[in-house]
């Protein structure tokens, strides 16, 4: 049974992670409390899902987010002790790398390029268990929203996303995941929330790139018709 690191546990895509391999894997969860503990043992793979997800705040915290985004990735990738690491990115580090958040996540990439045998898995504007944060999370709880409302994404499930990377664990390279398609915030405020507001630049988190068979990006209605229920 192979022994997987996941470095970043206790995060949503981290979470995700340690549920969908801990019946195949010795998965071994890695948080804040228990990093230098964990670091000087030696794994078969190393997942790093430890960089933020939060653009807003890489926006009005640059030198943080380097910090926590390209420097921690680099003290990761070399100093850990594995046969195969894989990085867990985002779209955004292809389509927006105009700002801190992107190009800090193309940065952070661009360390871990250096060895060809290792993934770097880009994933999509993300939904599902755990989901405590994004322009999804504000709609659907009627929270001030930072973007435009138009703004499009390619939404899927970040379990999904999970059990992907672990059937694909002999991949390398730039590995894309996401939906093959958009829906608007606009689409999915009907029917959750008559007048939202919002400000910000508009966005489309998309790329015609992702992998073969990706869902749909309108799955994401099934989840918040699960919430609307609750």
């Amino acid at each position: 049974m192979k022994k997987i690191a996941i470095i970043g546990a206790s995060g949503f895509v981290g979470s995700a992670l340690c549920r969908q391999g801990k019946d195949k894997f010795e998965i071994t969860s890695v948080t804040r409390k228990n990093f230098l503990e964990c670091k000087n043992k030696k794994y078969d793979i190393v997942i790093n899902s430890a960089m933020p997800s939060r653009r807003f705040w890489a926006l009005n915290n640059p030198v943080s987010d380097v910090m926590e985004s390209v420097v921690k990735t680099a003290e990761i990738f070399y100093e850990w002790k594995y046969d195969k690491f894989i990085q867990i990115s985002s779209i955004s580090a292809q389509i927006q790398t105009d700002i801190p958040y992107g190009a800090h996540k193309k940065a952070a990439e661009a360390i871990v390029e250096q060895n060809k045998d290792a993934m770097i898995v880009r994933l999509g504007a993300l939904y599902g268990e755990g989901l405590a944060k994004s322009a999804l999370f504000d709609l659907v709880n009627h929270n001030h929203i930072y973007v435009d409302i138009r703004s499009e994404y390619n939404y899927i499930d970040v379990d999904y996303a999970a059990n992907w990377i672990f059937n694909n664990l002999e991949k390398n390279g730039i590995r894309e995941v996401g939906a093959y398609d958009t829906v608007s915030l606009l689409e999915l405020s009907s029917g959750i929330w008559d007048n939202p507001t919002y400000e910000g630049r508009f966005e489309k988190i998309h790329t015609d790139n992702v992998e073969y068979g990706m869902p749909s990006a309108k799955k994401v209605l099934n989840y918040i018709n699960l919430l609307k229920r609750e």
